[in-house]
């Protein structure tokens, strides 16, 4: 089981999981490309994607050029089919043992035992544009401020680390030979902390249920359908 959930934290996306570290670099690329008057960029993040009119209602021309910054797992069309876009996702988490069984203490009145670990993901911004130059050049931004700011980043987010990132080539799109993709891929060093409680009343369940005569198919979902760490 994770940790209690914050104060309006939302019930499936907690502190320490691996979509509330991608929600993390969304912010973070946002914050960069926002429209900023001192350092202003060829593109901007805007949450509206429409572009303003002007008094005779044409729209005017897009000056910055908005740009798309989601999480890879968001499948809003309006998102998707726009470019140029920067959609953060993730390669495998890897859990590593720092101590031994993960153990970090137990509480003997309760049976509850609680863990720790690092956890290495490694972070991926796709940046695409129906131009292989303004892709890399969108890219090369991201990977900048990865570099220039990770150190920041790890210490104020809490992070164990966040590894130099690597700046990849330029790609043609295999679905949409329209769309050019440079990738920018770093590995974020995160710690994961559960807990868990005793399962012994419901093995007690799994045992009386197969005496009784209860089919192990009709048994697994029931049990599928319950939180088993709440007994």
């Amino acid at each position: 089981m994770p940790l209690p959930r914050g104060e309006g934290e939302a019930s499936d996306v907690y502190v320490g999981s691996p979509l509330a570290i991608i929600g993390l670099w969304v912010l973070a690329l946002r914050e960069r490309f926002n429209a900023n008057l001192g350092e202003p960029l060829p593109w901007v993040w805007r949450a509206n994607l429409r572009p303003e009119d002007s008094e005779n209602g044409e729209p005017l021309p897009e000056s910055p050029r908005n740009l798309v910054i989601e999480s890879a797992y968001n499948v809003e069309k309006a998102h998707r089919n726009y470019r140029p876009a920067i959609y953060v996702g993730r390669g495998s988490a890897v859990a590593a043992k720092i101590a031994v069984d993960n153990r970090a203490g137990n509480f003997i009145p309760t049976g509850f035992k609680a863990y720790y670990g690092h956890v290495t993901m490694p972070i991926i911004f796709d940046c695409e544009s129906e131009n292989s130059a303004e892709s890399t050049t969108i890219a090369e931004t991201a990977w900048g401020f990865v570099l220039a700011t990770r150190d920041i980043f790890r210490s104020s987010l809490g992070l164990h680390d966040i590894v130099e990132p690597t700046l990849a080539e330029t790609t043609l799109g295999s679905l949409d030979k329209n769309t050019w993709t440079t990738q920018v891929i770093f590995n974020v060093v995160y710690e994961q902390r559960w807990g868990t409680r005793p399962i012994a009343p419901v093995l007690r369940e799994i045992v009386a249920q197969l005496e009784a005569g209860t089919s192990e198919g009709t048994m697994l979902q029931r049990l599928a359908a319950r939180d088993i760490s709440h007994p």
